[in-house]
């Protein structure tokens, strides 16, 4: 009897002592992703395999977004995140990427998800007035499976893009 309630309190304890560590990392992993979720970045990691057609861009602004549930294993993994970002094409890949496909204006600015009606309102300053955005369900098409999927829109000038990308 006593032997049984030695284990019992000894799996209580054992079990107890992982969930409340896996708290504390959770609420930590919380705070950094919070953090995280609120900058504008503005490293030039992406490339022509990650949104065809951008070349060799002049900036870019970004924005990290949740995709899921980042912290349900006490860190973030690479499946967790969503980008939204602005980018300034050069001139000549901007008339580069217009040709190539075959855009179109934007039936509807309603704010749905994935669209330029929903951009973070951190990354409107680096978005020319009246941006006239096109869209392309060809480039769409194109962008819809691989490790970095999503979306691209191009400002009616040709020098400005939004994009969506989720891993």
């Amino acid at each position: 009897m006593q032997v049984s309630i030695g284990l019992s309190v000894l799996t209580l304890i054992a079990c107890g002592i992982p969930l409340a560590w896996q708290e504390r990392n959770v609420d930590h992993c919380q705070d950094g992703v919070d953090a995280a979720l609120d900058h504008v970045y503005t490293a030039h990691r992406w490339t022509e395999a990650d949104l065809p057609g951008i070349g060799g861009y002049l900036e870019v602004h970004y924005h990290l977004t949740e995709a899921g549930a980042p912290c349900t294993r006490g860190v973030p993994g690479p499946g967790d995140w969503g980008y939204q970002g602005v980018i300034r094409l050069r001139p000549e890949d901007g008339t580069r990427l217009a040709a190539a496909y075959d855009w179109a204006p934007l039936d509807d600015e309603d704010p749905v998800s994935g669209t330029p009606a929903a951009m973070w309102p951190g990354l409107a300053p680096f978005v020319p007035a009246d941006p006239g955005w096109l869209h392309s369900d060809e480039y769409a098409e194109l962008k819809a499976t691989g490790a970095k999927r999503g979306d691209l829109f191009l400002s009616a000038d040709h020098s400005t893009a939004y994009f969506v990308l989720h891993t």
